[in-house]
């Protein structure tokens, strides 16, 4: 009769164990991968909504300075 040791059991235990640590890694490594992109295309979004804001702030502040512009000189 074969003998079975505690060592025979380790590595087909051991052999499993990995492999399903690995089936969970590279698991988790997906998730995490799509998270990071959607909080990439969120922070995409947040910056592209920013720069808008920024044009636009930028457009009335201009306009205002014409606006000044042209009470001052009435003024003199």
């Amino acid at each position: 009769m074969p003998k079975v040791g505690a060592s025979g059991a380790g590595a087909v235990g051991g052999a499993a164990s990995s492999a399903v640590n690995s089936g969970i890694a590279a698991g988790s490594e997906a998730a995490g991968n799509a998270e990071f992109q959607k909080q990439l295309a969120a922070l995409a979004a947040v910056s592209q909504e920013a720069a808008e804001k920024s044009v636009t702030e930028r457009i009335v502040s201009t306009e205002l300075q014409s606006v000044k512009k042209v009470a001052d000189e009435r003024v003199q």
